[in-house]
């Protein structure tokens, strides 16, 4: 089995490596909070040739047991920031989205991120970039589309070049796309998605490298709880309401009531003329 597939094995002995591409297009609004799990399970394949000529597939398919918890916050319209740990594979990951594109169904944006993951003696830091496009089927329906990019450097804390680590030394690049949809509503959002990437592993030690190519496959299922949006529909409702009241009248002080005047003397009634 090639070092590449047995470094992945290692990376996941008690979990998966890092999930593919969880994230939609949109960006939460400011002062919105988004808190989500990720359930995934990961296909590794490789082909190797022997000396004959003939050529064989290794495969192995690994869950991952522990769900990453991801959180985002929406920092300013179309910009949020936030990340994931990754319990199950020892990572951790901080990103940045920012959409730059805010059709009226299309929307298209960029995450880039960084990730630190470690194994015992073995640590990893990686830069990754991918690029999203949402597009709204629905209301409440969207589909989602990723490509990207990723890099991981690793190295081992022992120095000696007999250790077990030491092959595992090297950059891992990777490149891939992802296809999913994102079912939501106000506050709950559902993401499946299926992803493709391939692996170069450029891996070396004292007695000399190598370079390993393989394919993954992972499948996963993202599920978002979003906070904040009940205060801005308060917000909204108290602000309409303060447009349907009255203006109000201006005030007018009351003059004082005149003092009554008398009653005019009564006069006597004429007397008839005498005979």
């Amino acid at each position: 089995m090639c070092r590449p597939i047995v470094l992945g094995i290692v990376l996941a002995t008690s979990g998966c490596l890092m999930s593919g591409n969880y994230h939609s297009a949109k960006t939460l609004g400011k002062g919105e909070s988004q808190l989500g799990l990720t359930f995934s399970t990961t296909r590794y394949e490789n082909q190797t040739t022997d000396s004959s000529g003939a050529a064989s597939t290794e495969s192995i398919v690994l869950p991952n047991v522990i769900p990453e918890i991801t959180y985002h916050i929406g920092m300013a319209e179309d910009l949020e920031v936030g990340g994931r740990a990754s319990l199950g594979s020892l990572a951790l990951e901080a990103d940045v989205k920012y959409r730059f594109l805010r059709g009226e169904k299309l929307h298209l944006a960029i995450a880039p991120a960084v990730s630190y993951q470690a194994f015992v003696v073995l640590q990893g830091v990686g830069v990754r970039l991918p690029a999203i496009l949402t597009y709204e089927l629905a209301d409440n329906v969207d589909f989602t589309g990723a490509v990207f990019g990723w890099t991981t450097h690793y190295s081992t804390t022992d120095t000696d070049s007999n250790s077990d680590f030491a092959s595992f030394r090297g950059t891992w690049l990777r490149a891939g796309g992802a296809l999913g949809f994102d079912l939501h509503g106000d506050t709950f959002s559902l993401r499946p998605s299926v992803e493709i990437t391939r692996n170069l592993a450029d891996l070396s030690s004292d007695s000399g490298s190598s370079s390993d190519e393989f394919t993954t496959v992972n499948v996963l299922v993202h599920l978002a709880w979003t906070g904040g949006k009940e205060k801005k529909q308060l917000d909204r409702i108290e602000r309409k309401l303060d447009g349907l009241q009255p203006a109000p009248q201006p005030y007018y002080p009351q003059q004082p009531a005149p003092y009554p005047q008398p009653a005019p003397y009564p006069q006597p009634a004429p007397q008839p003329p005498s005979q």
